[in-house]
Order: C-alpha cells, then sequence, then structure tokens
C-alpha cells in the first residue's frame, strides 16, 4: 500500500466524463483487497461515469478537495463492487472514521427530512479502485 494514501484523512478520487473533462470528489478511502474502497450512492455522478470509464486517480487532498501543489497522483482503475459487499467497505469506512461517520449518518437524516414526498431511494453501494503498477 501506498503511505501517503494510508496517512490520508481525505483524497481526491477523480473521474472522468464522457467528453475527457475530469470531475474530482474529496472522499473517505480504506485499504482493501490490495486496493482502496470506500462508499457512495448508486445514484452518483461518480458512479455513472465510472459506468462509462473505469479510469480514475487519487490525491491526497483536505476536507474541501483541495489538492496540494506537488501531491502524488495515483492512477488505477475503478469499479462498484458487488453489493453484498457494501456493508465491508461501510463497516471499515465507519471504523476508520468515527466521530465522521456519525456526523455523515446526521446529516443524511437531516437531508432525507427535507426532502419530505420525494422519492429518495438512497441505495448505497461500494467503490474499489486498483492503482496502476
Amino acid at each position: 500500500m501506498t503511505s501517503a494514501l494510508e496517512n490520508a484523512r481525505y483524497v481526491s478520487f477523480t473521474t472522468y466524463r464522457r467528453n475527457g473533462t475530469p470531475v474530482p470528489t474529496a472522499v473517505w478511502i480504506v485499504p482493501f483487497d490490495r486496493g482502496w474502497a470506500f462508499t457512495s450512492d448508486l445514484k452518483s455522478g461518480k458512479v455513472k461515469r465510472l459506468r462509462n470509464d473505469a479510469r480514475c486517480t487519487l490525491q491526497v487532498c483536505d476536507i474541501r478537495g483541495r489538492v496540494a501543489d506537488g501531491a502524488e497522483i495515483f492512477e488505477g482503475a475503478a469499479v462498484v463492487l458487488p453489493a453484498d459487499q457494501t456493508a465491508t467497505i461501510e463497516s471499515l469506512v465507519k471504523s476508520k472514521y468515527r466521530i465522521g461517520w456519525v456526523l455523515l449518518l446526521a446529516t443524511e437524516a437531516a437531508r432525507k427530512i427535507t426532502r419530505r414526498g420525494r422519492n429518495d431511494d438512497d441505495t448505497g453501494c461500494a467503490i474499489k479502485v486498483t492503482l496502476h503498477p
């Protein structure tokens, strides 16, 4: 595993639109099966982009997704894991990001309350990134 990623609190996960435009998103990552994994909403933009192009990059960033000048770029490929592995990744993320995880759940609960009457099918998923050697 790469020490820069092992010690990172936040990582900029960049996927690519069909036209090649990069789209970075700050995520929490955990080591998983000789790669890195995180959770997301199955209907998120990053998942939709991955269905068209598995290329991705990882860079250490801050909470707002800002990458420091000279931060190492890790290139790889990402896949949406089978649904039965989502709980495993959630458990790993919850263990690493304890307080942040609780705050995330509270924020999500508040968001669902404010979306009264809307069909809010936020099916979770897990994404695994395998870095290129």
